[in-house]
Order: C-alpha cells, then structure tokens, then sequence
C-alpha cells in the first residue's frame, strides 16, 4: 500500500486521499496534523475510519470537518495544537 509521510509539524486536509465511495465518512474531509518531533508514515488512500484510528494511535491529531465547518478553521485550529504541543517539547 502507498504511504505518504507525514513530517513533523506538518498540518494539512487529506481531500482527494480519502476514496469516497469505500470509506463513507461522516464527515465532509479530515485534517491531519503531526504534533511528535519525529515524521510518521501512514497509508493513502484512505479506505474507512478504521485507518483514521490507526493515525491517531501513530500519535496523529485527526479533526473531522463537519458540514458547514470551514476547513481554514480546522487547520488553523490543528497547527495550534501542533504548535503548542512542539513547543511544550522543546522547552522540556
């Protein structure tokens, strides 16, 4: 299966990733940030919430984006995290 690498701090939607039509998410997309000092491989395309689980045990933050939420929002509210959470670590 394909991965894609999620580098450390890195925030962004997973969009055309998630295969629609098999996964059959509640949601309308999902963001995706890494807030470890290291970079994590996970597997693309998404096929269901079951890999999602899998992200967030790998340490991942996972947003759902709701209808009618806007994904600016959502990532602004995820590099936050991720932020704060980096640098916690770095002055520990």
């Amino acid at each position: 299966m394909p991965k894609i690498v999620v580098e450390s701090g890195m925030v962004f939607n997973l969009g055309g990733f998630i295969m629609e039509r098999k996964a059959r998410l509640p949601w309308v997309d999902v963001v995706l940030g890494n807030p470890l000092k290291e970079d994590v491989k996970i597997n693309a395309p998404i096929y269901g919430e079951y890999m999602l689980e899998e992200c967030e045990r790998l340490g991942l933050i996972v947003e759902p984006i709701k209808e009618g939420e806007l994904l600016k929002d959502k990532l602004e509210q995820v590099k936050k995290k991720v932020e704060e959470t980096l640098g916690r670590e770095k002055k520990e």
